[in-house]
């Protein structure tokens, strides 16, 4: 089986939907995601942790399926990858993880598959995947982008490594004012629901104006 042909299209299942994107800012432990039960929901990373009803994990480590492995071989709901080493691990195809094809470049939004624009974090990386599934309307939470009282995360399960960049927001905020400008153009509407966040290129409102 060859890389190429292992790669997966993201499917339009949502059209006209609102979706909800869980991040792994520090503020997503205030919120009581128990409430977004039976909306369509992407978790970036371990927000899939909380709620086993999440539809949809993505992330773009290379490690990070081992690491959540024994949590992930439970997790029902749709589990997508934009590292392409992926494609070829027998434990990703194990876990039944779907490997899209990202660009490094593409900064913005890629509007139709195969192409899913990562943009370098894996918050990006779920908006994007958001709009190809149908998304009219997109709300964010957890997207604190910057650290709160020295945490980077709601959790504690991230293993930091030596050459880790600690401070990675300037480079995540850098690529959204086009992700911004591409939902515009598409008439997808974008609220950040993450008080205090440093992300401000979204409207941002307070979590309970979201909720349904």
């Amino acid at each position: 089986m060859t890389k190429s042909s292992t790669l997966w299209s993201v499917p339009r299942i949502w059209p006209d939907r609102t979706v909800y994107v869980l991040g792994g800012g520090p503020s997503l432990k205030l919120v009581d995601v128990s409430r977004l039960r039976g909306q369509r929901l992407i978790a970036a990373n371990n927000a899939f942790k909380l709620g086993a009803w999440i539809d949809v994990v993505c992330c773009m480590d290379l490690k990070w399926p081992e690491w959540n492995k024994e949590e992930l071989s439970k997790f029902g709901g749709l589990k997508i990858s934009s590292h392409l080493s992926h494609a070829t691990s027998d434990l990703a195809q194990l876990l039944n993880i779907r490997v899209v094809q990202s660009s490094k470049t593409h900064v913005g939004i890629s509007e139709k598959p195969p192409l899913v624009a990562s943009n370098g974090n894996s918050g990006a990386f779920a908006i994007n995947l958001a709009v190809q599934f149908g998304a009219k309307k997109i709300v964010l939470l957890g997207f604190d982008m910057k650290t709160i009282e020295q945490k980077h995360n709601w959790h504690d399960d991230h293993i930091v490594e030596t050459n880790q960049d600690r401070n990675p927001y300037p480079k995540f905020l850098a690529r959204f004012p086009a992700i911004a400008a591409d939902l515009t153009k598409l008439g997808i509407e974008c609220v950040n629901a993450t008080p205090g966040s440093a992300l401000t290129v979204f409207p941002i409102v307070e979590p309970e104006s979201v909720m349904p």
